[in-house]
């Protein structure tokens, strides 16, 4: 090939990556716009933290990604294909995968668009008690005990979770939510062959966030069952803490660090402090995960609506969030979706 048939053949690759990513780049752009102009609104700095989003994304979470994708597509190979010379088709599937430019300029500049957009989503995040100050969370536990029978939805999850070490498991599953979210956006970003699909979760990933996480958690701004003491409404949910707390004497209830980590760095302007409840993005995400599971594979979407229903009661039984937090991200997940689907056909 000529030099100049290769100058075009890049160009036209750099054209289809722009084309295939350009809806996730114009929703990123305009959500660092807000940020930007919200941050000198209400004259807080605006701290842009793309470039260590995307280190760590480079540095740990993509190479656990590659290792349990090539331990993923050796055991295939053994078990599932079954191919006559097993090294020499592995080579030719990992040389497919590796000389794809298109496929990895993709895949690489949208997990770059993830970063940016992960970093000024913070940026807002933390601006919440600022634009309007947690005062949502009597009507909202009032709420929860009037959809549950007049009880807390924690009471009624202890025969479940009740338990030292059903309470860590718990919050084990919790705390690989971040994992399990983002190595399901980085396979949809380097996915080739289903652009619509690929698309359409990476659009609902940032409406998912924008929408829930940034527009209505501060119009209905509330802190959680666990700051409710804090914040002056009473304590009501102390017993629910102290339940914790006694769980963590025997087995490890992470959530406690956390709790203290968040409201310290509200406390002291930390960087770590983005306190909110409603709605429940950790439900809200990990429904969008089982609806782009079910677009996958059948088992897929079943085995990611288990872990959605664990997040749901997680995020209760931690005392996160009130258990209406959690149906409020799992509406918001599907509405933003079919949104996302429509938009994805359409660009």
């Amino acid at each position: 090939m000529s030099s100049q048939a290769e100058e075009v053949s890049h160009r036209n690759i750099f054209v289809r990556v722009f084309a295939k990513n350009r809806l996730f780049l114009a929703l990123v752009t305009a959500h660092f716009a807000i940020a930007y102009v919200l941050s000198q609104i209400y004259h807080q700095p605006f701290i842009f933290q793309a470039l260590p989003v995307a280190l760590m994304f480079a540095q740990v979470l993509i190479p656990l990604f590659l290792i349990f994708l090539f331990l993923w597509r050796v055991a295939w190979m053994i078990f599932i294909h079954k191919p006559q010379h097993p090294f020499e088709f592995f080579i030719k599937d990992l040389r497919a995968i590796m000389f794809d430019s298109e496929r990895l300029l993709s895949g690489l500049f949208a997990m770059l668009l993830v970063s940016v957009f992960s970093s000024t989503f913070v940026i807002i995040k933390d601006l919440i008690p600022v634009m309007n100050m947690f005062a949502w969370d009597p009507q909202f536990a009032a709420l929860d005990r009037s959809l549950h029978g007049g009880t807390d939805p924690y009471l009624l999850q202890m025969p479940l979770f009740g338990t030292p070490y059903a309470t860590t498991f718990i919050n084990l599953v919790y705390n690989l939510w971040f994992i399990v979210l983002y190595f399901v956006v980085f396979m949809a970003s380097f996915d080739r062959k289903h652009t619509v699909r690929r698309n359409t979760l990476l659009i609902s990933f940032v409406l998912i966030f924008t929408i829930g996480g940034n527009f209505l958690a501060t119009v209905f701004s509330s802190a959680g069952p666990v700051y409710y003491q804090y914040f002056g409404y009473g304590d009501h949910f102390l017993p629910l803490l102290e339940t914790l707390k006694d769980f963590s004497a025997f087995s490890p209830v992470w959530a406690l660090d956390t709790h203290e980590m968040l409201l310290d760095g509200y406390i002291n302007n930390g960087p770590m402090k983005g306190i909110s409840a409603m709605p429940s993005m950790h439900v809200a995400i990990a429904v969008m995960l089982a609806i782009y599971g079910f677009h996958c594979r059948r088992w897929a979407g079943w085995l990611l609506v288990v872990y959605a229903l664990l997040i749901q009661l997680g995020s209760v039984h931690l005392a996160w969030h009130y258990a209406i937090d959690g149906y409020a991200g799992a509406v918001l997940a599907a509405g933003c979706w079919m949104v996302a689907a429509r938009l994805a056909k359409r660009f």
